[in-house]
């Protein structure tokens, strides 16, 4: 039997969460387990964890909802601001005096 696990965020129904699979078999272990991932990153809502059998058959065996739940950053739009505004032009550098003008500075040409 192995175990599928579900992360949700916010929101998010659990089916449409992060699928992990593990070989996890007990509610003590998945709670450890469920704590840590809510630990590692905050933004997770619902942890739930479905035995799964040889047969195809699933049932939910332990589910963890996590109470320091943290809303999930905002996704930036592609262009924003950025693109509004105008890139600063390079100056490019003077180029270094030729031989012939070096020459007639050391001679004090003009």
């Amino acid at each position: 039997m192995s175990t599928e696990i579900y992360s949700c965020r916010e929101g998010q129904e659990l089916k449409q969460g992060k699928l992990d699979y593990s070989d996890i078999d007990d509610r003590e272990t998945a709670e450890i387990d469920a704590k840590r991932r809510c630990k590692l990153d905050p933004t997770i809502k619902k942890v739930a964890y479905y035995k799964v059998a040889a047969d195809g058959e699933f049932r939910l065996f332990f589910s963890y909802t996590n109470p320091h739940c943290r809303p999930a950053p905002k996704a930036k739009p592609a262009g924003g601001a950025l693109a509004a505004r105008k890139p600063t032009p390079k100056k490019t550098p003077t180029p270094k005096p030729g031989l012939l003008a070096r020459l007639k500075k050391s001679i004090g040409l003009k």
